[in-house]
């Protein structure tokens, strides 16, 4: 039999409500958060509507990240994936991970959250095959608010894990997600279940059996 892949969505998927929002909060507290919030209104009602997706995730990330330290902000994620993340973590899509890491298989979390606080989370699990949405830092060390590729949904999902993992037929892929950003590689997987409620159903179109 070929080694199976368990690949993951994050929020929705694994995790409620969307934990970019939390991190901001986390990073540049209440008040400077509820300012950003009324400036940024537009670009996050597009963005969580997928209206222009890229266009406004790239305005959000500017007014979020520009100009701040790479250091700063990853002590901040650090902290963040210890001690705030685990909160909102499903406690059924959890077991499912815990499930596949128990037997052996490769998990990788594929999010369009941001990597700075996945990965820290993920290497407390064990989990060392993070593809998420990544920011870029200039030569001083500080962010530029800008994204060095496409921010990790839709279809970019799927290409860059099928990209990660090789050639399809040396493995079985499971993958686990919540909504549209997830199908494509949801369609990808030779079984593929959508987070309905507290857990987990086979998706339709109908994924390739065998799938429990």
């Amino acid at each position: 039999m070929t080694p199976v892949v368990a690949a993951f969505d994050f929020d929705g998927t694994l995790s409620a409500g969307v934990s970019g929002l939390r991190f901001f909060h986390r990073l540049l507290g209440t008040p400077r958060y509820a300012a950003f919030w009324v400036r940024q209104l537009p670009a996050l009602a597009a963005y969580g509507r997928r209206w222009r997706h890229e266009a406004s995730l790239d305005r959000i990330n500017r007014a979020v990240f520009t100009g701040r330290a790479e250091r700063e902000v990853a002590d901040a994620a650090e902290n963040f994936a210890r001690t705030r993340l685990p909160r909102h973590l499903l406690p059924g899509p959890m077991a499912r991970i815990h499930a596949h890491l128990a037997h052996g298989d490769r998990c990788v979390i594929v999010s369009r959250g941001y990597a700075l606080y996945l990965e820290p989370w993920a290497r407390s699990l064990g989990i060392t095959d993070v593809l998420a949405t990544r920011l870029a830092t200039g030569p001083d060390g500080r962010f530029t608010g800008a994204m060095p590729e496409p921010s990790c949904d839709g279809a970019h999902k799927r290409d860059r894990l099928l990209a990660l993992l090789g050639p399809r037929e040396r493995y079985t892929l499971h993958a686990y997600g919540d909504g549209p950003g997830d199908f494509a590689l949801l369609a990808a997987a030779d079984c593929a279940f959508l987070r309905v409620g507290p857990a987990f159903q086979l998706w339709r179109p109908a994924p390739r059996p065998p799938c429990a």
